[in-house]
């Protein structure tokens, strides 16, 4: 497969992915600035904006963190890349470049997600109608995979477009566990009756309550919520099942030069596959988080730099 075909199907499906983990991280934010205390509201909104990277940046437009400026700028601004309406766009210009690697239902899941997404930002987005719009991102996002995965062909297009899904969870799980776990862990010290609406929003943020329920019952214990995301398999959005998938999907593409990135998706996949709860407390929740950060930002530049052409 030419590099640029690989490059295009990679960050297409990272885009689609990136674009419904935004859109979450709003839902959950704004939700938990309405109910939580005055004083912790910023706080509380600020979050999107740290896991994206972009507070900085935000501030550049806006003078304060409102809720609707959260909106205009991480859902409708074009001005940058963080946008829910410039990923959407970025995916479907991905897709363009490799129409012909595309079923007809992955390539209309797109086209058709990128055409209401132009009415929507014509029409504008309240804080009345966000939530629906948040629904919105996530199905066009389902129907994407869903298109993928029952209709192409098992190829190298198919794991390339896999392989950009699973490094952008791996990465938004990180970030946003390193994030509202700290946010958590000081509820609990300073408003021990927000605690349960803060972890709440750890596992809400990651689509990962029903799941922590199913395995763990109803009481949120800190340390569960961190197994569960970082540790079990099993659920759609932990690093280890992340990362399971990244190194078998390494493992299927055809290629003669990709040993370094194989061998880092592989160590890391074992660094967590024969971890424990135990391991990550001693060394730190953050210190742990903020190593994995660094190796699968290294895998993903290892990636492109033995598939796309693109050297470090």
């Amino acid at each position: 497969m030419l590099s640029r075909a690989a490059s295009s199907l990679f960050w297409m499906a990272r885009y689609l992915e990136r674009a419904e983990s935004q859109a979450r991280l709003l839902d959950v934010s704004l939700t938990m600035a309405l109910i939580d205390v005055p004083e912790d509201r910023i706080e509380q909104l600020s979050v999107p904006l740290l896991v994206s990277g972009t507070r900085e940046m935000f501030f550049e437009y806006y003078n304060e963190v409102t809720p609707q400026n959260l909106i205009d700028f991480l859902v409708l601004d074009d001005r940058h890349p963080a946008s829910v309406y410039t990923m959407i766009r970025s995916a479907r210009d991905n897709a363009l470049h490799v129409r012909g690697n595309l079923s007809a239902d992955v390539w209309e899941s797109i086209n058709q997600a990128w055409f209401e997404m132009k009415e929507l930002r014509q029409r504008g987005v309240s804080e009345s109608n966000a939530s629906t719009v948040f629904d919105w991102v996530r199905e066009r996002s389902h129907m994407f995979r869903g298109a993928a995965y029952g209709t192409l062909l098992r190829n190298d297009a198919f794991h390339f477009l896999r392989l950009g899904t699973f490094l952008e969870r791996a990465d938004t799980t990180a970030r946003v566990l390193d994030i509202r776990y700290v946010m958590a862990m000081k509820a609990m010290e300073e408003h021990p009756t927000q605690s349960f609406f803060e972890w709440t929003a750890v596992l809400h943020s990651l689509a990962a309550f029903e799941a922590y329920q199913n395995t763990y019952g109803h009481n949120l214990d800190p340390m569960n919520v961190a197994e569960l995301l970082i540790l079990e398999p099993d659920v759609p959005r932990s690093l280890r099942g992340c990362l399971q998938e990244i190194a078998s999907l390494l493992e299927e593409i055809e290629s003669d030069t990709a040993r370094r990135s194989r061998r880092l998706a592989s160590s890391l996949y074992a660094n967590i596959r024969y971890g424990d709860r135990e391991y990550i407390a001693e060394r730190g929740l953050h210190e742990y988080l903020v190593d994995f950060l660094e190796r699968i930002q290294g895998i993903a530049g290892q990636i492109r730099n033995d598939f796309m052409g693109w050297k470090q």
